[in-house]
C-alpha cells in the first residue's frame, strides 16, 4: 500500500525508513515499486493526452457507435 502511495506523490515527499531499508534487500518489491512508478507515469501521461486532445476514435467506430445507440 506504500509502494502505491509513494507512486502518486510528488518526488520532494520522503520515502519511510523502513520501506526504503526493505526496497533495498528484497528484489520482488523493488521490481514491483519500479513498475508501479512507471505505471503511474503511463496513467498521468494518458490522462494529460486525453484531456488535452479528447479520446481518440476513428470514423469508423463513431459510425459503428452511432449505429448500434440507434438501433437499441
Amino acid at each position: 500500500m506504500l509502494l502505491e502511495q509513494q507512486a502518486d506523490r510528488p518526488a520532494s515527499e520522503s520515502m519511510p525508513a523502513s520501506l526504503w531499508l526493505h526496497l533495498r534487500y528484497c528484489p520482488y518489491c523493488s521490481r514491483y515499486a519500479k513498475q508501479t512508478m512507471l505505471i503511474a507515469e503511463w496513467a498521468r501521461a494518458s490522462a494529460a493526452r486525453q484531456t488535452s486532445t479528447g479520446p481518440a476514435l476513428s470514423d469508423a467506430a463513431k459510425a459503428r457507435m452511432r449505429e448500434r445507440l440507434a438501433a437499441g
